[in-house]
């Protein structure tokens, strides 16, 4: 029974969809060095109810839940007057089988208060399925096929003493396809420090000029698993 996850973490993220970005913000990411050899595919099984306020879903054999914990004004663009915003995630990971006080939570974060604490150890994703569908008719499954590339933003000398010292200097940028149940992308900058993401966005952003937002929407992924999960698109 794991009781705890075997990875968590939390961490600050801006995030932004689109049909198709800008050729200049794509020359900037494919610039920088990978963070793996090569892009990773994967399917993503979320678990959505119209209620639902937790990000769920199963990526192989782990459940993996990330729940938004705050956010604030991180990024103005003075030429469209936009204000966009950096999200703090926190992201735990577990292995099956999982125990009840961790259905009840997931249960509560779906809208569903009825699972009983003597529910017996869910022992697979399968299971894990089938007993929250057998609690509530409005559970649904959508599967995203992604193709995803990570890469890795440095924060020069000249920045590193605005912000804490203690963290790393690398920024993730992540930049991905999805095929299915829409075809979009979609583009993160992740940090443990908001000030260094702070930092990077301009830096990410800094050759697109006038088309900076334009045909950006900037949601997280508990947002647009809603529209989908309502049978309706980001963009139409």
């Amino acid at each position: 029974m794991n009781r705890n996850p075997k990875f968590s973490e939390r961490l600050w993220e801006w995030r932004s969809f689109s049909k198709k970005f800008h050729k200049n913000l794509l020359n900037v990411i494919h610039g920088l060095p990978a963070k793996f050899d090569r892009p990773t595919k994967m399917t993503d099984n979320y678990v959505w109810t119209p209620d639902c306020n937790l990000n769920i879903k199963l990526r192989d054999q782990d459940l993996k839940i990330k729940e938004l914990i705050g956010f604030q004004p991180c990024h103005r663009d003075n030429t469209l007057g936009i204000t966009t915003y950096a999200e703090q995630w926190t992201t735990e990971v577990y292995s099956f089988p999982i125990p009840t006080l961790l259905m009840k939570r997931i249960g509560e974060g779906l809208g569903i208060r009825n699972i009983s604490r003597s529910l017996p150890l869910v022992a697979d994703k399968e299971q894990f399925i089938k007993v929250l569908q057998s609690h509530s008719n409005s559970v649904r499954i959508l599967s995203i096929f992604k193709q995803r590339e990570q890469r890795l933003l440095t924060i020069e000398n000249d920045h590193k003493d605005k912000v804490d010292n203690e963290v790393a200097e690398l920024v993730t940028v992540e930049i991905s396809h999805l095929a299915s149940p829409e075809d979009v992308s979609t583009l993160s900058i992740e940090h443990p420090s908001i000030d260094m993401l702070v930092t990077a966005i301009p830096m990410i952003m800094r050759d697109v000029e006038k088309q900076i937002y334009r045909g950006m929407i900037f949601m997280n992924y508990l947002q647009a698993v809603k529209i989908w999960g309502l049978s309706k698109k980001i963009f139409d």
